[in-house]
């Protein structure tokens, strides 16, 4: 009897652990507020063809290094001539507004900068502009009515009187790339030596870029074959707010309007890359219920850490309460999508 019992409690329990598994690893429900089948028909999503030249990524790499290498490794001697570009100079200069020194905009310690690479960092084109052609010792002031929009908005829409004095100019003494250079600074016999090893240093940024271009590509042809006859309110409302922030901040960092930065980096309005993103949105939605993509809970919860870094979030938890979960599981299938098409593209290198 008491054998029977132990049995049947045994089976019990682990009826129960296995409800508890089946309901801690069920499909997560996602919820749209709109039929993405009446936005997109879908075109070839699979072996999609294309050619990513890997010699040109690798080479590019490469030089770029080689490039920073050398520059690294440049010499600089002063000369009694004007500044030009390429030129290592330094430059102290004094602001003076309404009879006032103005200490935001005066820097007396002085910048060391290459002229054409780098800025006062003033944000004023005209005193960047002056530096050319000046020898050490001399002095120009020049008067400057600052715009209502200038970035020191203490100083906005004011008149103010600059002092530029050039200290020293040093022309560079900019290293030949030579068998004898690349024994002397990096230990190889031969430039070919030199040139392999920086390509085994950027193993790991090479295939990330490789990556990149094939994912650019994948994306682009599959916008070509998917028709997307439009976007839901909705969707484009979402992606607003969230690049209104995202873009916004590069844009800002980099002193421009939204528009610009959209037109400088991608070619397009800041609208018709809002409209772009939706696109592929809405393609990558369509290709996870023609899928019949889903999630489960473990493989939510497993693959959430790794997500949210992705996307910039060290924080899971506040990855989640951030976008939401629903949210964060339908862009979890079309990260998944987008896996697919690119893990299903026909692929050629050169």
């Amino acid at each position: 009897m008491r054998k029977s019992f132990l049995r049947k409690a045994s089976i019990v329990l682990l009826s129960a652990t296995m409800l508890m598994a089946t309901a801690c690893n069920k499909e997560i429900e996602v919820k749209y507020d709109y039929n993405v089948n009446d936005y997109v028909q879908l075109g070839k999503y699979e072996d999609i063809a294309v050619t990513v030249d890997k010699t040109s990524i690798e080479n590019q790499l490469v030089d770029d290094k080689i490039a920073e290498d050398i520059e690294n490794n440049t010499t600089y001697s002063e000369v009694s001539r004007g500044a030009v570009d390429g030129d290592q100079i330094l430059v102290t200069y004094v602001a003076t507004s309404s009879g006032s020194q103005s200490t935001g905009l005066s820097n007396t310690d002085g910048v060391t900068m290459i002229l054409g690479k780098d800025k006062l960092g003033l944000d004023i084109e005209e005193l960047d502009e002056a530096l050319y052609g000046m020898k050490a010792g001399e002095t120009k002031i020049m008067v400057i009515d600052l715009p209502e929009t200038y970035s020191n908005t203490v100083y906005a829409g004011t008149k103010v009187v600059f002092e530029l004095t050039v200290q020293t100019v040093s022309q560079p003494n900019v290293p030949m790339l030579t068998n004898a250079y690349v024994k002397e600074t990096f230990g190889y016999d031969t430039i070919e030596e030199y040139r392999a090893s920086v390509k085994d240093s950027l193993a790991s940024t090479i295939d990330s870029k490789v990556d990149d271009e094939i994912q650019k590509q994948v994306l682009s042809t599959l916008q070509d074959t998917c028709k997307v006859s439009g976007y839901p309110d909705t969707l484009l409302s979402t992606l607003r707010d969230r690049y209104d922030q995202s873009v916004g901040f590069y844009a800002d960092f980099t002193n421009q309007s939204k528009e610009e930065y959209c037109q400088q980096l991608y070619g397009m309005s800041y609208d018709d890359f809002i409209k772009k993103s939706a696109a592929q949105q809405l393609i990558m939605e369509a290709i996870v219920k023609d899928q019949k993509f889903s999630m489960r809970e473990y493989d939510y919860k497993g693959d959430l850490d790794g997500f949210a870094g992705d996307n910039g979030y060290s924080d899971e938890n506040a990855f989640v309460e951030k976008f939401g979960k629903d949210s964060v599981v339908k862009a979890m299938l079309v990260q998944k999508a987008q896996d697919y098409v690119i893990e299903h593209a026909n692929i050629a290198y050169k």
